[in-house]
């Protein structure tokens, strides 16, 4: 399968750059970060929310279009994530399958935490909105992911999520 960075088409005459129909934009984390860091609560974690749902939602799309090219394989879906997510600078992702099925994945160097700085709360939803539509897409059901625990925070040197398929109560 080709590099993710190799697909990526960067269009200078029109101002894009594209992996087939679906546009990135290269800022800085610090800047957008930036913009929740400034932001009062409630207003910052309902944006953040809606981050990590619009994330969810749209680049749930660039994962279906992979786990369509990949014939539904979950592994190789975990790998292609994990890959193009440090392509994309969204930190080196550590995706391990636990005995109970749970998906347990630990990401160094999140952008998302160091370009907010310290926090008393996890601040990672966009990658929160990414592991719930791949692992919708693995599990075929709706799936609960938490943020464990944030570099942000300053307990630990990484943040680490859990993705479970959710039960029905």
């Amino acid at each position: 399968m080709t590099e993710f960075r190799d697909r990526l088409s960067w269009d200078t005459a029109q101002g894009q750059i594209l992996d087939d129909d679906r546009r990135y934009l290269m800022m800085r984390v610090d800047v957008l970060m930036g913009l929740f860091r400034r932001l009062d609560e409630p207003a910052r974690t309902q944006a953040l929310d809606a981050l990590g749902q619009a994330v969810m939602e749209q680049g749930g799309l660039s994962a279906k279009a992979y786990w369509e090219a990949i014939n539904h394989d979950p592994q190789a879906l975990l790998h292609s994530i994990a890959d193009i997510s440090a392509q994309l600078g969204w930190g080196n992702w550590d995706i391990q399958t636990k005995a109970t099925g749970a998906l347990q994945v630990r990401v160094k160097n999140s952008p998302f935490a160091w370009g907010f700085g310290p926090h008393d709360r996890p601040l990672c939803r966009p990658i929160v909105g990414m592991l719930t539509a791949v692992g919708q897409l693995i599990y075929d059901q709706h799936v609960q992911v938490q943020e464990t625990h944030c570099c942000a925070q300053g307990f630990h040197a990484d943040c680490l999520f859990t993705v479970l398929p959710k039960t029905n109560e």
